[in-house]
């Protein structure tokens, strides 16, 4: 069974519930305020684990706020061998969600984005040809990450969130697999963002032909285009949700492990979806994160399938 590494932000999340988001010159009073382990990477990491992936997350913590975040990494069976200890603040975000579970998000970079060259070259070499490697724009060293993993014969998965547009200047074409969203996507290929998703999935196969995409396309679900396969479409599932804070970096968590153990695009990407469908029933971010038997019984109650020829 392949490794999967992910090398990526560790996050303490200040949660804060919220009446609406905050407008300029608003003072706004909370209702609630919870403080959770998160970050992409970190949230991605546990989905991983979850799900039931050998997974290992390298990056850095801070040396004297970290506790949360190894809690949660050791709670979760997360190899910790290369994560680093910084004396800096650990990454962290001020997360508002307000009445109808949306959320907005401040994010402070911290110790994950004092990464080095010398650091990755160290890790990337205990990891072997058709390992997977996930990646998010949280942390720096992004190119030598692309780079070094593809050299050495990884799985790159790379999740161009939060995007800008410098990472259009990224080898992108030296990613087995790019989820993007359908902002991201459009701007990737200069299109528009309510260009047919369908339409979107193919300019961006045919830009990047070595690269399998998926497109995320919120409450409407998602696409998998897998090089050289057709599409395969996945509705979202129908939830009361109360907080979507770590709905997509469950969905990536999921599936890729799932394609990491050889299931087809289909059962992943469904699989995927019913994680996260779990996830935005609950509050907090990793703390919402599903467990495959969790995932399995959930499924099993599904009456209709999500898969779809077309969203």
């Amino acid at each position: 069974m392949p490794k999967i590494l992910n090398y990526g932000s560790l996050n303490i999340d200040y949660v804060y519930s919220v009446p609406h988001f905050v407008q300029p010159g608003e003072t706004l009073s909370s209702l609630a305020r919870n403080i959770f382990a998160g970050g992409k990477g970190l949230n991605q990491s546990v989905a991983a684990a979850r799900a039931g992936g050998t997974v290992y997350h390298a990056g850095a913590v801070g040396r004297d706020d970290s506790r949360v975040l190894l809690d949660m990494i050791e709670s979760n069976g997360i190899h910790a061998d290369y994560l680093q200890k910084r004396d800096l603040p650990s990454g962290h975000t001020i997360i508002q969600v307000d009445e109808h579970g949306q959320n907005c998000i401040i994010l402070y970079g911290g110790a994950n984005v004092s990464l080095t060259k010398e650091e990755i070259h160290h890790t990337l070499s205990h990891f072997a040809a058709g390992d997977y490697l996930i990646l998010q724009n949280e942390v720096n060293c992004i190119e030598e990450l692309i780079r070094k993993g593809a050299a050495c014969g990884l799985n790159v998965c790379f999740n161009v969130s939060p995007f800008t547009p410098e990472l259009l200047q990224l080898p992108l074409e030296l990613c087995s697999v790019l989820i993007v969203n359908e902002i991201e996507g459009s701007a990737m290929v200069g299109m528009s963002a309510d260009t047919d998703p369908y339409i979107l999935i193919e300019a961006l196969c045919s830009k990047y032909p070595q690269t399998s995409f998926v497109l995320t396309l919120g409450s409407r679900g998602s696409i998998l285009r897998q090089k050289g396969k057709e599409a395969i479409s996945c509705r979202a599932y129908q939830v009361n949700a109360v907080d979507t804070t770590a709905a997509g970096d469950t969905f990536l968590g999921y599936l890729i492990y799932m394609l990491s153990c050889g299931e087809d695009g289909g059962t992943a990407l469904q699989t995927a979806t019913a994680a996260s469908a779990i996830a935005v029933t609950r509050k907090g971010a990793a703390p919402s994160i599903p467990t495959m038997p969790e995932v399995k019984q959930f499924l099993a109650e599904q009456r209709t399938t999500v898969l779809t020829d077309r969203i």
